[in-house]
C-alpha cells in the first residue's frame, strides 16, 4: 500500500513537471471568465501562433486572450487573459518556461508556462505593439510598435528579468515585425505603408548596421507594408513578406537582395523558415504557400485566406492560421491532419476592414439555439452545451444582423452584400435570398405574427417584405442618412427605426459633425409615417420595444475616427410609445458608444451595451465594453458588467430572462447569469 501511494506521488510530480498544464477536463467554454458570465462562445479572432520550443504547446494570440494548446492531447488547456486588451503578437522563451505577448494597447505581460499566471508587466515607449521576440539567450525582449502620432522610437529592447527598457531606437517609424539573429547579435526590423523598409541593428549599440533596400525606384514608390521579417536558422539569409503580395530573400551579411518567390497575389502577413532552413512557409489573403528557399520554386499552396503560419521544432507539422481557425497539418504535404479550433470571426486585415466582431446575437423561441453572425458567415449554438452545431454560408460579405421567425422555423439575415436571406432552421439551407436595397443592410427583424420582414439600409429605406414569399410590400423612406436598426412593436401595428451618420465636413478632429439622427416611427400595415423622435445628437444605433409595448428605448453615439479622440452622444433615451413619442427619461454613464440596447423578458430590466470603433480601443481608456444593467422604470443604474477584451456589439436575451449573450468585437460570444435579480 505504501509503495502504491509514493508511486501515485511520484506519478503526479513527473505530470505537474513536465506537463505543466495538466488540469482535469476542464470545460473550455468557462475557462478565465469575466465576473458575472458563465460561458464563452468560440475563441475569438486569432492574430499569431507559435510554437513551443519542445513541440508539446502551442499558443495561440488573439482579441480573447492566449489559447494555450496541448499538442499531446489536442485541446485547450489554458486561457491567458488579462484586460491590457487584444494580444496583436506571442513567443515563447528560449527554454519554454516563458510566454511573452505583446498587446495592441501597448503593454507587454510575461506569463509563467507551468503555472499559467502572469508574472510582470513590461512597460515599452510604444502606444501600439506589433510585435514580439526573445533573443537566443532569453534574456531580452524586443518589442516593435508605434504611437498614434507617431512621436516615439519603433522599438524597445527589454531586459526580462528587470524590466528595465534597455534601449529603444528605429527614429520614428511604425515597426510592424522584428526579429533577432540566431547569434543574437542583430535585430531584424520592418516597416508600414510610409516607411516600408527592412533595417538590421546591432543589438548591443542600438546602431544602425544596414537598410535593405528594394531594387527600383518602382517598388520604392509602392509604399506597402512589410508585415512579417524573419532570419534562417543559420543567420545567413532573412525573408520579408509584404502587402504588395512579394516575398524577397536577402543576405543578412551584405544586405543585398538574393531572389522574389513568386506566387502570392494578395497580401503576405507571415513568413516563417522551417527549422532546418531548407524551406519557407507564407501566409498571406490568396493562402498558404511552401517554397524551396535554395532554388525559390514553389512546392505546394493551400488555397484559403491565412494570416499566420509555424512549423513544429521536428519538421513534421505546421499550423496555419486561417478563417475556419487553426489547423495542423504535414508539413511537407500540407496534408490536412486535425482542427484545434473553429474561429466565428474573423479578421480582413488586408482590406483594412474588421469582420472579426460578433455583428448580432439572436435565442430562438425556446431558448436551445443562439444564432450569431461573424464574417459573412452565421453560426448557430447549443445554448446548454455552449457547441457550435453548423456554420451557415451564403453571404459573400459581413452579415450585420440575424434573428429568429417567431416560430423558431426560420432565420433572416441582413448583410453588406445588399441582401436579406431567408434559412431554413431544420435543413439548415437558404429558403430566399431578398433583393431591393442599394446599399448595405444593417438590420432585420420578422413581425410578431411572422409574416412580415423589415429591413434597414444604409441606402436610407426601410422595406417590408412578404416572409412566406420574399415579396417586397413596401419601401418607407424619410430618413435623410443611413438607417442603421429597425423593429417593430409587439402588435405587429408599428415600426420604429433609427438612423444618423457622422460627416466630416473639413480637416481634423473637430470638422466631424453627425446628420440625420432621429428615430422614426411608422404605420407597419400602411407604411405611413406617424412620428418623428428628435433629441439624439449622435447616432442611433438600436431601437428596441418593451415587451408591453409601451416604451421605446434607444441607444446611440458615434465614433470620431481620429486616434485619441472621444465618442459622443453616448446615452439611451425613453420615450412613451403611447403619447406617440413623449421623451421620458435619458440614462447616462456610458463613456463610449451604446452599441446595443434590450429589454428583459418582463420588461423590468434595460441592458445597454457600448464599445468603440477604433481598432477596438475604448475612450474610456479601456479594451472591455460595458454591460449595463437599469431599472426600466426609474432609470436606476443597477450593475455593471464588464469583460476581458472587446467592446460590446449585440445583446439578446433568453426567453426566460435567465440568460444575456452578447457578442464581442474579439469574436466570441459571453453568456452572462440573470437567473438571480442584478
Amino acid at each position: 500500500m505504501k509503495n502504491t501511494i509514493i508511486s501515485i506521488f511520484l506519478g503526479l510530480i513527473f505530470l505537474i513537471t513536465f506537463y505543466p498544464f495538466c488540469t482535469i477536463a476542464e470545460d473550455t467554454t468557462r475557462m478565465s471568465l469575466p465576473d458575472g458570465a458563465k460561458a464563452r462562445l468560440g475563441k475569438g479572432t486569432i492574430n499569431e501562433i507559435a510554437y513551443s520550443p519542445n513541440g508539446m504547446y502551442l499558443a495561440a494570440a488573439g482579441r480573447a486572450g492566449i489559447w494555450v494548446y496541448d499538442l499531446s492531447i489536442h485541446q485547450e488547456v489554458a486561457l491567458l487573459t488579462d484586460s491590457t486588451g487584444p494580444v496583436s503578437s506571442v513567443a515563447f522563451s528560449p527554454d519554454g518556461n516563458t510566454i511573452v505577448s505583446g498587446y495592441d494597447s501597448g503593454g507587454i505581460l510575461v506569463w509563467d508556462v507551468k503555472t499559467g499566471k502572469r508574472i510582470k508587466t513590461l512597460a515599452t515607449v510604444q502606444e501600439w505593439v506589433s510585435s514580439v521576440a526573445f533573443s537566443p539567450g532569453g534574456k531580452i525582449i524586443a518589442s516593435g510598435g508605434a504611437c498614434v502620432e507617431g512621436l516615439c522610437p519603433g522599438i524597445t529592447l527589454l531586459d526580462i528579468q528587470t524590466g528595465e527598457q534597455l534601449k529603444s531606437f528605429g527614429g520614428l517609424h511604425t515597426t510592424l515585425s522584428v526579429c533577432f539573429s540566431p547569434d543574437g547579435k542583430m535585430l531584424a526590423s520592418s516597416g508600414d505603408e510610409w516607411d516600408s523598409n527592412i533595417r538590421l541593428w546591432d543589438v548591443q549599440t542600438g546602431e544602425l548596421l544596414k537598410t535593405l533596400k528594394k531594387r527600383t525606384a518602382f517598388e520604392d514608390f509602392e509604399g506597402r507594408d512589410v508585415n512579417s521579417v524573419v532570419f534562417s536558422p543559420d543567420g545567413n539569409t532573412i525573408a520579408s513578406g509584404s502587402g504588395n503580395g512579394t516575398i524577397r530573400l536577402w543576405n543578412a551579411h551584405t544586405g543585398e537582395f538574393i531572389k522574389y518567390l513568386v506566387g502570392h497575389t494578395k497580401p503576405v502577413s507571415s513568413v516563417v523558415f522551417s527549422p532546418n532552413g531548407n524551406k519557407l512557409m507564407s501566409a498571406g489573403a490568396d493562402g498558404v504557400c511552401l517554397w524551396n528557399v535554395n532554388t525559390g520554386e514553389f512546392i505546394k499552396d493551400i488555397p484559403i485566406p491565412a494570416v499566420s503560419a509555424a512549423f513544429s521544432p521536428d519538421r513534421k507539422t505546421c499550423a496555419i492560421v486561417s478563417e475556419t481557425g487553426i489547423s495542423v497539418r504535414n508539413a511537407h504535404t500540407f496534408k490536412y491532419l486535425e482542427s484545434l479550433t473553429r474561429n466565428i470571426g474573423s479578421e480582413d486585415k488586408f482590406r483594412g476592414k474588421d469582420i472579426g466582431s460578433i455583428g448580432s446575437v439572436a435565442f430562438s423561441p425556446d431558448g436551445n439555439t443562439i444564432v450569431s453572425c461573424g464574417g459573412n458567415k452565421i453560426h448557430l449554438w447549443d445554448s446548454h452545451t455552449n457547441q457550435l452545431l453548423i456554420t451557415l454560408i451564403g453571404h459573400t460579405e459581413s452579415v450585420n444582423s440575424v434573428v429568429f421567425s417567431p416560430d423558431g422555423n426560420k432565420i433572416a439575415s441582413a448583410s453588406d452584400d445588399r441582401t436579406i436571406r431567408i434559412w431554413n432552421v431544420n435543413t439548415r439551407k437558404p429558403i430566399k435570398t431578398l433583393m431591393a436595397h442599394a446599399d448595405s443592410v444593417n438590420s432585420v427583424v420578422f413581425s410578431t405574427d411572422g409574416n412580415k420582414i423589415a429591413s434597414a439600409s444604409d441606402d436610407r429605406t426601410i422595406r417590408l417584405w412578404n416572409a412566406n414569399t420574399g415579396e417586397l410590400l413596401k419601401t418607407l423612406t424619410g430618413h435623410i442618412e443611413n438607417v442603421n436598426t429597425v423593429t417593430f412593436s409587439p402588435d405587429g401595428n408599428t415600426i420604429a427605426s433609427g438612423s444618423g451618420r457622422l460627416v466630416y465636413l473639413g480637416e481634423g478632429e473637430d470638422s466631424g459633425t453627425c446628420v440625420g439622427q432621429e428615430i422614426r416611427l411608422w404605420n407597419a400595415n400602411t407604411g405611413e409615417l406617424i412620428k418623428t423622435l428628435t433629441g439624439h445628437t449622435s447616432v442611433v444605433n438600436s431601437v428596441v420595444f418593451s415587451p408591453d409595448g409601451s416604451t421605446i428605448a434607444s441607444g446611440s453615439g458615434h465614433w470620431w475616427g481620429y486616434e485619441g479622440k472621444a465618442s459622443a452622444g453616448e446615452e439611451i433615451r425613453l420615450w412613451n410609445a403611447d403619447t406617440g413619442g413623449e421623451l421620458l427619461k435619458t440614462l447616462t454613464g456610458h463613456k463610449d458608444v451604446v452599441s446595443s440596447v434590450v429589454f428583459s423578458p418582463d420588461g423590468n430590466l434595460i441592458i445597454s451595451g457600448d464599445w468603440y470603433d477604433w481598432d477596438g480601443y475604448l475612450s474610456s481608456g479601456t479594451w472591455s465594453g460595458e454591460i449595463r444593467v437599469w431599472d426600466a422604470h426609474t432609470g436606476e443604474h443597477l450593475k455593471t458588467f464588464k469583460g476581458h477584451t472587446g467592446g460590446v456589439s449585440s445583446v439578446a436575451f433568453s426567453p426566460d430572462g435567465k440568460t444575456l449573450a452578447n457578442g464581442r468585437t474579439d469574436g466570441t460570444i459571453l453568456l452572462w447569469d440573470f437567473s438571480s435579480p442584478p
